[in-house]
């Protein structure tokens, strides 16, 4: 049976730790419920009963971005639980392989855009009926890599200047509907996925030091900002962290 519940529910993919368990904690202190879609439930069960001690659901619900199925699947239990689906945060992303475009594994470069880019595309196709129905907003993680080329990345880099183009493409196409969509850059983040650049030894990214990396706190609580005021000039735009006009509007440059 479906229920009519009236608060806002978002789904965030990669939702276990790093930027995404930030963005459903940063939700969570705007009213928004969320649906962490993971690989693996059993990792994200703390961000749960963290969202939960705010006094706001939050579910976990295993989905594999790669997966047609996966992502069908937790849209439809999101609708039949809740009734409407208003936020769709795609975060999740993969930053192997980090090898010159003729040393890399292929299989490897192309998981890499299945999971950065097929992957929101699948979330996309699923969500957008219901979050056009509800006049939602769709927030795409993207990165610097979408507009520089990186020794390296050239998978990486590749699949998120196609998530850019794909973030216009949503708007462009159900912006007429209610659909607000943006596409957030986070800046340089103190996560599992910096780990991995690091051990690389690749391009000067990886030669950042930890002391100087950003806390996941400024780009979640950016994310839901935009999740949650939908502002309508910023739409389809590719935005960054480092615009301090942005973050004055969000009011977020004090966030840690």
């Amino acid at each position: 049976m479906t229920s009519t519940s009236s608060r806002r529910v978002a789904i965030i993919t990669g939702a276990s730790r790093g930027i995404g368990a930030a963005i459903a904690v940063a939700l969570a202190r705007r009213g928004i419920g969320s649906v962490l879609a993971v690989r693996d439930p059993v990792q994200a069960e703390p961000v749960r009963r963290e969202v939960e001690a705010l006094g706001i659901p939050c579910r976990v619900a295993r989905c594999d971005v790669t997966s047609a199925d996966d992502a069908r699947a937790v849209v439809g239990q999101v609708l039949d639980e809740h009734g409407h689906l208003d936020v769709l945060i795609n975060n999740a992303g993969l930053i192997e392989p980090i090898a010159h475009i003729a040393d890399g594994d292929p299989q490897a470069w192309i998981r890499n855009l299945e999971t950065n880019l097929v992957g929101p595309y699948r979330l996309l196709r699923a969500a957008l009926p219901a979050l056009a129905h509800a006049a939602g907003a769709v927030v795409n993680l993207s990165s610097g890599a979408a507009l520089a080329p990186r020794e390296g990345w050239s998978a990486y880099c590749s699949a998120k200047a196609g998530l850019a183009m794909l973030t216009r493409c949503v708007a462009h196409e159900y912006g007429a509907a209610g659909v607000a969509a943006y596409s957030l850059q986070p800046g340089v983040v103190d996560t599992d996925m910096q780990g991995i650049i690091r051990q690389s030894g690749m391009n000067e990214i990886s030669r950042i030091p930890r002391d100087r990396l950003a806390s996941p706190g400024l780009a979640a609580a950016v994310v839901a900002w935009l999740a949650d005021e939908r502002p309508e000039d910023l739409r389809g735009q590719e935005l960054s962290v480092a615009e301090r006009a942005l973050l004055a509007r969000a009011a977020v440059a004090g966030e840690a």
